[in-house]
């Protein structure tokens, strides 16, 4: 602990998003691609903290002030931790004010706590209810109290399925909706698994869903907030006026964008982790094999507006502000606007810059008659390739070399796999932020670790194998055959 100015901040660095399962029907989380600690009851302390923001380091100093909801049973951070519910499932809550002014703790709908004093605790009860996607954040002082860092996400999971139907995100699925969600796995044009479903011989775990959370924080306009005089809000229109258009200043030797002098915001994240920590986080990144569909639960929690674009597949906008969509759509890009909640759902279908003979996204048939070579899918190319790479020669190129060695003979080169595609917004100022580092700005990813859509077929090379060889190939399917002398070490019966 340390004290700055009339606050005492409690310095904490980046981890993993928190989450808590809470209520009593909770078995269908059990598998769940988070994990998620059973509670009772939620005890939550709003109070304040000093963040260490992705660039911060012992040369250059990247930190950020902020309010958050701290849950007694884990780090604090900001969001606040992920509730997991069940529709229908009551909830009770214990919320304490650590900070000077009113606060309070509120979900569209669903719950509203009104204003808690300074040092008071409320306890009160509320009904887990509209299964899908939902962000709680403190309404007082609009926007203001949200954008310094009051906000987190609470999913409610629905009872069941109605009857004949599987399992969708939502409690009143429209037609169109359930549709998609019954054919994931049934059908030939999506095979695989249901969303439902899961795969303990693969590791896969069933309703794969993952939560991307946008917010954006500028430290000096934060620390002006934290600052401010005690027990009085900050002037929301001030509060906007600034953090979306103040100038740039150029002065006191600051770096290409978020100058110390200005209150735009500097750093851009997505469940509290921005660049390489976000893009390379499993519970933010989804990560799973062909046929393997899972949704990205989209919530915006700050100021601007977030153009999310993956590159690996097209997505279904399933859901959109509290409304299941009638017509979901299929898109590769798509707004996100401030306080709005949108669901992507992604068919984990092969990405369409790797063809096949029967189109994109579908199991590969062979190569037609007359012509000869490789098959397009596995993705040879790119699962022989190696960074730094090639591999010398007289190695095999599936053991992991490069041409560069660390000075101690180990080799420096890594096999790309899983194929790793990027999701990034489409907005220049989360795109250039930190110095104009592209990887350090507001992305994410969808990996592909195998593919489970093909008879016989495994994951790629440096994973394990998850079936057994395909007809007619001593080692492996569509084309990926190893000699025997070069046996891969990982190739063994799934």
């Amino acid at each position: 602990m340390k004290e700055v100015s009339r606050r005492k901040f409690m310095k904490y660095s980046l981890g993993s998003m928190a989450a808590l399962a809470v209520g009593s029907g909770l078995d269908w989380i059990k598998n769940e691609a988070i994990a998620a600690p059973r509670v009772n009851t939620l005890n939550f302390h709003i109070t304040d903290a000093i963040k260490d923001m992705g660039t911060h380091n012992s040369i250059n100093t990247a930190q950020c002030y902020f309010w958050v909801y701290k849950e007694d049973r884990l780090p604090a951070e900001s969001p606040g931790p992920t509730i997991f519910a069940t529709e229908g499932d009551v909830i009770r809550i214990n919320i304490t004010n650590d900070l000077d002014e009113p606060h309070a703790f509120f979900i569209p709908g669903m719950f509203n706590s009104g204003p808690i004093a300074p040092g008071q605790t409320v306890r009160k009860f509320f009904t887990a209810k509209n299964a899908g996607p939902h962000l709680y954040f403190d309404n007082l002082n609009q926007p203001v109290n949200r954008a310094m860092g009051l906000h987190g996400a609470i999913i409610v999971h629905p009872k069941a399925p109605a009857p004949g139907h599987k399992f969708t995100p939502y409690g009143k699925p429209t037609p169109a909706v359930q549709q998609l969600f019954d054919d994931f796995g049934s059908t030939a044009w999506w095979p695989g698994l249901a969303w439902e479903q899961g795969d303990p011989a693969t590791n896969t775990p069933p309703f794969r869903r993952h939560i991307w959370l946008f917010h954006q924080a500028s430290p000096t306009l934060f620390a002006a907030v934290g600052n401010f005089t005690p027990g009085l809000d900050f002037p929301s229109g001030q509060f906007v006026q600034r953090f979306l258009h103040d100038d740039f200043s150029p002065t006191n030797n600051e770096n290409i964008q978020g100058e110390v002098g200005s209150d735009i915001p500097r750093y851009f994240t997505i469940s509290g982790q921005s660049g390489h920590f976000s893009h390379n986080t499993p519970y933010i990144n989804p990560t799973f094999r062909v046929g393997e569909p899972a949704v990205v639960h989209i919530l915006n929690a700050g100021l601007m507006t977030i153009s999310m674009h993956v590159h690996a597949n097209h997505f279904f906008v399933t859901y959109f502000n509290g409304v299941v969509q009638e017509n979901p759509i299929w898109v590769d890009v798509f707004n996100v606007y401030p306080m709005a909640i949108i669901d992507y759902t992604l068919p984990y279908m092969r990405p369409p810059d790797v063809p096949n003979v029967r189109g994109i996204g579908r199991a590969d048939a062979g190569l037609p008659a007359g012509v000869s070579g490789g098959t397009t899918w596995p993705p040879n190319e790119e699962i022989r390739t190696f960074m730094p790479g090639p591999a010398p020669a007289g190695v095999t190129p599936f053991q992991i070399v490069g041409n560069l060695t660390d000075g101690a003979g180990n080799s420096l080169g890594v096999q790309l796999s899983p194929l790793c595609y990027p999701a990034h917004d489409h907005s220049e100022p989360t795109q250039t932020s930190q110095g104009g580092n592209y990887n350090m700005g507001l992305i994410a990813g969808m990996n592909f670790i195998g593919d489970r859509n093909t008879p016989g077929a495994m994951n790629f090379p440096n994973q394990p194998l998850i079936h057994g060889p395909g007809p007619g190939s001593p080692f492996g399917v569509d084309g990926l055959i190893f000699p025997t002398a070069v046996q891969p070490p990982w190739f063994q019966e799934g």
